[in-house]
């Protein structure tokens, strides 16, 4: 191995060399061509001062070469060019014009205080001003002044713009697209005229804005320096015409950046090239060995495939069987031999089919590498099998699909299993839940008993002892208020008895409405008398005659005898109860003076051992089940039962009960015969 490894360590280190060289001469051009995108700046500002300059010659002969120039005209030439600050001066350096005006300054040399001016005026020629404060405002500016010829002898006409507003700056700033570049114009004084980033007119200087910078450039006009924890590339340039000096400097990691990945690529390529080579050498030696554990590979997985318990298959892209071991040939119950050569669709049932083909041509398209899904293959007596399928698509060296290996598992009798599990769950959950409701209204019926229907028992069977003990003592008015309250119990105790009966009969199933054809205008008095009421407790009708409805007539008065009762129970007088008749139903409104419903209570009015806990409702006995009770014998009759707050207060329960065809109304007898009235009962 010692001639292979010479020849890998002479080109690991010829391509290094070559690399290093290569990557030296990238970097150069770079700062190449950067100098030269410098140079092709200060040629442009070179001539944006030379194309300024000849401007303001042209326009100041055109406008400015009257004996007398008015201050109009002078701020229409000075606006024109956009200007901040302009002077006009005659051939001896005197201000004739300003802007902005100042009229205390008119007639003073100002040749001595910028030496723009005086160039201008002395040497009759343009002149480039420094960073120099203006001569009307004071604020940091560059000045641009122009010699001119007129008829009342030679003028100067100088304009100056903010260092902060000079189209120069905006050149400046988009001329280069490189990240943190920092591009200026300065003067011999080190103040920046312009540049790239904002300027801070108080500090305008270069030494205060860069000083690293500022002091490399003070010694080169080109190199590099150390600040900030980078290497910076900077490079200066003389504008002629001008006291300015373009520089510009660059991070090098900004300006090799291009050729980063490039040196990258080379030395990974490099290095991976070496990396190769001594694979070559090692590889070499290792390929005999690994031909031989390719064979062993081979001989193992032959062993594993044909003693598996678990079928296993090997098939063709097509889905034609090219190997099958023996468990798979016991699972569907035919030879091996039977099984190769055919297709996997012959074996699948027909509801399997389209999504097993779906799942091998994604495979074979290269959407998918392999795939697992529930299918059912068919047995050799007929029966299906229920089965999970894992299969990957192996493919040559080019990329080609090549051969499926698959493992088949029977989940049949898996799944059987877990079918009747999640029966029996579902059962043994719906059965829980019934027996939750069960023995939630066993609670609650055994809560209502122990309290509501023992008191009116408890009333009887106390009067009852109270009148057998005192008979002789007690005078007929006191025997008859003992026995009035008796009777009150009794038939509290009856309304007890049939709304737990009728509860019951709902909570069984056994409530069905009988609905005939009737006139509520006698259904609604027999209702009222029902409910035993005394002179003090009267109850207005207002019912038309033959007012003809629909309903079972047990449960149209039970509920009735509920709306009532609890009109007078927990209302105020007048009750009145308002029979009308609409085209396709009649509506009864048993109406209260009372306090009403309390809002908060208003939602759950109909629910079953709902009471208010505010209110009349706490000082009156009751179970919570009437209302309940209306509203479930209302819906199996097919009426309708609403609530409505009385104005100005109290409460209104509407029924809304169906009408019969015509036809049907005219078969029922006869009503007794009643004029329109109001009926106190």
């Amino acid at each position: 191995m010692a001639v292979p490894l010479a020849i890998w360590l002479v080109l690991t280190a010829s391509g290094t060399a070559a690399l290093l060289w290569a990557q030296a001469e990238s970097r150069a051009g770079l700062v190449q061509r950067f100098e030269m995108k410098l140079d092709l700046l200060r040629d442009f500002v070179g001539s944006y001062v030379v194309d300024l300059i000849e401007r303001e010659r042209a326009q100041a002969r055109a406008l400015l070469a009257d004996p007398v120039v008015n201050q109009r005209d002078f701020d229409r030439t000075v606006g024109g060019f956009g200007y901040t600050a302009a002077v006009l001066l005659d051939s001896q350096g005197r201000l004739l014009r300003a802007v902005p005006a100042d009229p205390a300054r008119i007639g003073q040399d100002l040749t001595e205080k910028y030496a723009h001016l005086r160039t201008a005026v002395r040497d009759r020629r343009p002149a480039v001003s420094s960073v120099v404060p203006s001569a009307i405002r004071g604020t940091p500016v560059i000045a641009f002044a122009v010699p001119f010829p007129t008829p009342s002898g030679r003028r100067v006409f100088s304009g100056a713009v903010a260092i902060t507003d000079t189209p120069l700056s905006s050149y400046l700033a988009t001329a280069w697209t490189f990240k943190d570049i920092r591009v200026q114009l300065s003067d011999e004084a080190g103040l920046i005229a312009a540049g790239n980033r904002p300027l801070d007119t108080t500090r305008p200087a270069l030494s205060s804005r860069d000083p690293d910078l500022a002091r490399e450039l003070a010694a080169h006009d080109r190199g590099r320096y150390w600040s900030g924890g980078h290497w910076w590339r900077y490079a200066a340039l003389r504008v002629p015409g001008t006291p300015w000096r373009i520089s510009a400097t660059v991070p090098e990691g900004v300006l090799f950046g291009t050729v980063h990945g490039n040196e990258t690529a080379g030395r990974v390529a490099v290095i991976t090239a070496a990396a190769v080579g001594l694979l070559v050498v090692v590889v070499a030696a290792r390929a005999r060995r690994n031909r031989c554990e390719l064979q062993a590979s081979e001989q193992r997985f032959r062993k594993v495939f044909d003693n598996s318990r678990i079928g296993m298959l090997l098939a063709d892209p097509r889905g034609r069987f090219l190997r099958v071991n023996p468990a798979l040939a016991r699972m569907l119950g035919r030879p091996t031999g039977e099984l190769i050569g055919h297709v996997f669709t012959e074996f699948t049932h027909p509801e399997d089919t389209a999504c097993c083909a779906e799942a091998v041509a994604d495979c074979c398209d290269g959407r998918l590498d392999g795939f697992e899904l529930q299918k059912r293959y068919r047995h050799a007596d007929g029966h299906y099998l229920e089965v999970v399928v894992t299969s990957i698509l192996l493919r040559d060296a080019g990329g080609q699909p090549q051969v499926f290996a698959a493992q088949i598992i029977d989940m049949t009798e898996r799944n059987a299993l877990e079918r009747t599990r999640d029966q029996q769950q579902a059962e043994l959950a719906e059965r829980a839940e019934q027996l939750q409701q069960a023995n939630a209204q066993m609670a609650d019926f055994i809560t209502m008993l122990t309290h509501d229907v023992r008191q009116p028992l408890t009333g009887i069977v106390a009067g009852g002892e109270l009148l057998i003990e005192e008979w002789r003592d007690l005078s007929n008015e006191d025997r008859l208020h003992y026995v009035r309250k008796m009777t009150a119990a009794g038939h509290r105790a009856d309304q007890l008895v049939e709304e737990i009966l009728t509860l019951a009969q709902l909570d069984a199933g056994a409530i069905v409405a009988r609905p005939v054809v009737l006139d509520l205008s006698q259904v609604v008095p027999e209702a009222i008398a029902a409910q035993g009421l005394t002179a003090n407790q009267p109850v207005t009708v207002l019912a038309p005659d033959r007012t003809i409805a629909i309903a079972d007539p047990t449960h149209l008065q039970l509920i009735l005898g509920n709306l009532i009762g609890n009109a007078v129970k927990y209302g105020a007088p007048p009750v009145t109860v308002h029979v009308i008749g609409r085209p396709q139903h009649a509506e009864i409104h048993v109406t209260d003076n009372g306090e009403g419903v309390p809002s908060a209570f208003v939602p759950h009015l109909f629910d079953r051992f709902a009471r208010a806990e505010t209110g009349v409702a706490i000082t009156k006995p009751g179970t919570g089940l009437g209302l309940y009770l209306v509203r479930q014998l209302a819906e199996a009759g097919g009426i309708n039962v609403g609530y409505r707050p009385h104005t100005p207060h109290g409460s209104t329960f509407v029924l809304t009960v169906p009408r019969p065809h015509p036809a049907a109304a005219g078969l029922t007898a006869d009503p007794r015969r009643r004029n329109p009235a109001t009926t106190p009962v």
